[in-house]
Formats: structure tokens, sequence, C-alpha cells
């Protein structure tokens, strides 16, 4: 069917151009994700969630609220972290309206030379020039997918 809807806002050159810094934008954020996991501070991480934040974790726990987060991850991150490393693999990026941003991720986990991953589909909002995350949903990816 070729009249199929696109999600995507904006397809001129302009519009191109808008999302590849907002793209950009956005990369930057799951770095600053990736530095404040490394360090094990919750607080820097949990930044860049709304205070109404919709959060799915791998093992299916839904946290609604920023402070619901905030408490998982502080209780996550208490334990010390070296033996793990983590990064975020962005593979796929939408933005159905100007301020609203779907993104596909991949995070890839090492834990003592054995790999797994988790992937994600994320919700951002854009509020006062900067990125927001505002719904989150995490799966534990199969060995061997």
């Amino acid at each position: 069917m070729s009249n199929r809807p696109r999600t995507d806002a904006g397809s001129d050159d302009t519009g191109a151009a808008a999302h590849a810094e907002e793209t950009a934008r956005i990369r930057e954020l799951l770095a600053e994700l990736e530095a404040a996991f490394a360090q094990a501070d919750a607080e820097r991480f949990d930044a860049p969630f709304t205070a109404d934040v919709v959060f799915t974790a791998v093992d299916g726990a839904r946290f609604v609220g920023w402070e619901a987060l905030h408490a998982y991850h502080r209780d996550r991150l208490s334990t010390p972290t070296d033996a793990l490393t983590t990064w975020y693999e962005l593979e796929h990026i939408s933005f159905p309206a100007p301020d609203v941003a779907v993104v596909a991720l991949r995070q890839p986990i090492e834990v003592a030379g054995a790999r797994r991953a988790n992937v994600g589909t994320w919700t951002l909002v854009k509020r006062d020039g900067s990125w927001w995350v505002c719904a989150a949903q995490n799966t534990g990816v199969a060995a061997g997918a």
C-alpha cells in the first residue's frame, strides 16, 4: 500500500539538517548516560528523565515517575560496577513531531568476559531546548539473538 503515512515530521532538506543536529544531541545524551553509569552516579544518570517518566526495566518491572525510577537506579548502582561495562548504540531514530523522538537502541553489556545485550524503545521530548526521556521500554535479548 503506497499511501501509508510516515512518522517522520518534515522530509525536505531543511528537515534532514534539523534531524542531524537533533540526532547528534540525542547521541550526546546517550553518551552522558554511559558516563554516569560508569561512575555509578544514579543522580547524574537519571538527570535527563522527566518527572512523569514511565520506565520498564529488562525484568518487566515498571517505574512511574522520576522518584520511583531514581530509587531503582540508586539501588542498582549502589553495588560496584567495575566488572560491568555497558554502552548505547542508536539503531534507529524517528521524529514524529518536531519536539518528539522515538529512539530504538541496543545496550551491549560485558561482565567478566561474557557479553549480553538489551534493546529498548525510548520516547524523548524536547523542552526548553533540551531532550528528556519520558518513556522507555527495555527488553533483554536472548543469547545468540
